[in-house]
């Protein structure tokens, strides 16, 4: 993907559809609220009316991706390019849905043809996302800010635009806004809650402040099989206190440190607040929840003031013989090396910088020239891949998963699937109902090309609420494994992939 860095010079005499309407279109008033649900009828009813209004074709086209109507969005999409291939706000549209789908080129493409007809605010909203995901986040405040410019009336630019404000502006405003629009926050009630009982818990200490941080280190991964000692990932070891090490499972699709509720309890840590985890497989949400440990020690690394988190019942976390599972971006203040070959976690201080409010770009240190971008969605990580020369989506890049797979959405795009009753998926959300076979299917990514006989297929983008971008497929550790080690850069948003 191209990353332009150079300013992209905006007009400030834009007029917010807000202001353009009057706001009096119920439609795009409730589009402007960020209000999807509400808006799709209320769109399509306007449309009905006047079929040739780019602005509401534009506003349905965007209000199908975020309730996640891919068929409709799809199908919308198709048409729009025929019957308004030069309007600017359909090009946005269409771009924000390439975005969804992970077809970054395509994406950028489409944000930067509407940007050159005419300044959108979905547009330059459009691109500050797609810049964050890949790390050039002072490039992305900026187009986030000159999008709130065109249009402050627009929600979802607006709860990003208050991310970026100084803590005591954001202080003031966010609160009015979370009550006008409580539709945008609804999962992150009990987050917060839960968040205060950890403060509180935590009272003046430091969360994972390292004793004896700075240096280089390697830690020993200790193998994680099945059966007969077939090998299924890497693992490390955990002690909380004084207390026997814990085996948890070394994963890059995951985030923090993850125990079984039993754990904690034996470990008689408190319980703090509540929350909703979830991953692959067809039964929901987990119930979860928060601890404070006071020290823990992973290799030669010593931290103080450590939080976990707890899944609640007695469902595994990991796999039977595992305590939890510790997501790679717990290093992330490092360069992280996983070294398959000789069973080591290998990790390189990154470089101290100044505080800068406005962000830094991606930079590419001299050593890392042969590295990969990837995109970065908190704490996974996606990497643009193709699949049989016909689609491009992001696949995550997954030591935890046992096995690369593929969405079944996706994957009818490029290849063929057949069911398959003969497989077992089971993740942290239960076992998959609906599991099926895709025929050949060779993967471009990096400079690598993988040829597979057949990818297992399921639905990816389970999600109980909206997620930025779909997952077209999972690189798992049997694909992983087949390079001597990956290392990664969280700061730079950089993989390298260094084969046998």
């Amino acid at each position: 993907m191209r990353i332009w860095v150079t300013a992209v010079f905006v007009s400030s005499a834009f007029l917010s559809s807000a202001q353009l309407f009057g706001g009096t279109n119920p439609a795009l008033a409730a589009y402007e609220d960020a209000d999807y649900e509400k808006a799709i009828p209320l769109l399509q009813s306007a449309l009905a009316a006047n079929r040739n209004d780019p602005v509401l074709t534009a506003a349905l086209l965007s209000s199908l991706v975020y309730r996640e109507r891919v068929e409709d969005a799809m199908e919308a999409a198709a048409a729009d390019a025929i019957n308004f291939p030069n309007a600017p706000e359909v090009l946005g549209a269409r771009g924000e849905f390439a975005f969804y789908l992970g077809d970054m080129p395509e994406a950028e493409k489409l944000f930067r043809a509407a940007i050159k007809i005419k300044e959108t605010p979905r547009a330059c909203f459009g691109l500050s996302r797609l810049y964050r995901a890949a790390c050039f986040y002072r490039t992305a405040r900026w187009f986030c800010m000159k999008a709130h410019e065109l249009d402050p009336e627009d929600a979802f630019i607006t709860q990003r635009f208050l991310a970026y404000l100084p803590e005591p502006k954001r202080s003031e405003l966010l609160p009015p806004f979370v009550a006008a629009h409580p539709w945008l926050y609804s999962q992150s009630e009990r987050a917060r809650a839960t968040s205060v009982e950890i403060a509180q818990e935590l009272d003046t200490r430091r969360p994972f402040e390292m004793e004896n941080g700075g240096q280089e280190s390697a830690i020993r991964l200790i193998s994680i099989t099945r059966g007969s000692g077939r090998l299924i990932g890497a693992g490390l070891e955990l002690r909380i206190g004084a207390r026997k090490p814990l085996r948890l499972l070394l994963d890059t699709g995951a985030s923090g440190i993850v125990l079984r509720e039993d754990t904690i309890d034996k470990a008689e840590l408190n319980h703090l607040g509540s929350g909703e985890s979830w991953g692959i497989g067809d039964k929901g949400t987990r119930k979860s929840f928060a601890a404070v440990a006071d020290e823990c020690q992973i290799g030669s690394l010593k931290f103080r003031a450590c939080i976990l988190r707890g899944m609640s019942g007695k469902a595994r976390v990991a796999g039977d013989d595992e305590d939890g599972l510790i997501g790679t971006d717990v290093f992330s203040n490092y360069v992280i090396t996983i070294d398959f070959l000789n069973r080591k976690l290998r990790l390189k201080p990154q470089p101290r910088r100044p505080p800068n409010p406005q962000g830094y770009d991606r930079v590419i240190p001299p050593d890392e020239a042969d590295f990969t971008p990837v995109f970065r969605f908190g704490h996974r990580l996606l990497i643009s891949t193709e699949v049989n020369r016909k689609t491009t989506g992001l696949f995550l890049i997954d030591t935890g998963a046992q096995s690369s797979d593929i969405d079944s959405t996706f994957a009818r795009l490029s290849t063929k699937v057949h069911s398959d009753d003969s497989k077992r998926i089971r993740g942290v959300s239960g076992e998959v109902k609906d599991v099926f076979e895709a025929d050949s299917a060779e993967l471009h990514f990096a400079h690598f090309r993988q040829s597979n006989l057949g990818l297992t297929s399921f639905n990816l983008n389970n999600a109980p609420q909206h997620q930025e971008v779909r997952m077209a497929g999972i690189l798992g550790f049997p694909t992983l494994t087949l390079f001597r080690s990956i290392t990664i850069d969280y700061r730079n948003g950089l993989v390298y992939f260094n084969y046998r």
